[in-house]
């Protein structure tokens, strides 16, 4: 019997919404009459598809949908509520951004009456330029900006705005789809929502069909999104 491929996540993984690479041959008696196969490429396009996938998971075969790729998903980190504020000095050429929730996005921080000084606040997430190098990320501590990587420093940023609550935003709704601003995600989002939704010179756009799974993608971030 043909075996799955090496390094492979499943015997059949599905990539882009009713799309698969079959990862083991062995599954191809399976999805006979199911859809359309060209080599390991595999289309869906029987209205049946959970049942497809309930016949080859019953034949001990691994599927992995997109649905199984968005619940895999890490839920956003504990943290804890924004301490006091503070009047911090910036370096020389140093630009501080906050990540703010609404809309997700990083903010220049607020300025003070001090020259080069700005607010923060304990426990915000700061993204931080000097001059025209590569930005760096920080926790904002009362003792100094603790460095973090960009993911960590977009889950927090993310679990901080929906402490309170889901993030209530809002996509538009148009004759191609609809249509999802290109907010800053974590690496594993951003991958995940690039299979489901197709590149648009505003953002991300999204088949009628598929907004199911990108809810259940933003919802992982505490994002709460109304189609206008």
């Amino acid at each position: 019997m043909p075996k799955r491929r090496s390094g492979a996540p499943a015997d059949l993984e599905e990539v882009r919404p009713r799309r698969f690479i079959i990862h083991n041959p062995a599954v191809g008696p399976t999805l006979r009459g199911a859809g359309l196969r060209e080599g390991d490429r595999f289309t869906l396009t029987s209205e049946r598809g959970a049942g497809l996938v309930g016949r080859l998971r019953n034949r001990e075969f691994t599927v992995l949908t997109l649905a199984d790729q968005v619940a895999a998903l890490p839920p956003l980190p504990p943290v804890a509520p924004l301490g006091a504020s503070f009047v911090h000095a910036c370096a020389k050429n140093e630009r501080l951004s906050l990540f703010t929730g609404v809309p997700p996005a990083w903010q220049p921080a607020p300025a003070t009456a001090e020259t080069n000084s700005v607010e923060l606040r304990e426990g915000q997430i700061a993204r931080r330029r000097k001059g025209r190098g590569p930005s760096s990320y920080a926790r904002v501590a009362r003792d100094g900006l603790q460095p973090i990587s960009e993911d960590a420093a977009l889950c927090a940023g993310y679990a901080l705005a929906a402490q309170h609550g889901p993030i209530a935003m809002t996509g538009s709704h148009t004759a191609e789809g609809y249509l999802l601003p290109d907010w800053p995600l974590p690496a594993a989002h951003h991958a995940l929502l690039g299979r489901i939704a197709i590149r648009h010179a505003d953002g991300w756009l999204i088949a009628p069909a598929d907004r199911p799974l990108a809810h259940m993608l933003l919802a992982n971030l505490g994002l709460l999104v109304a189609w206008g």
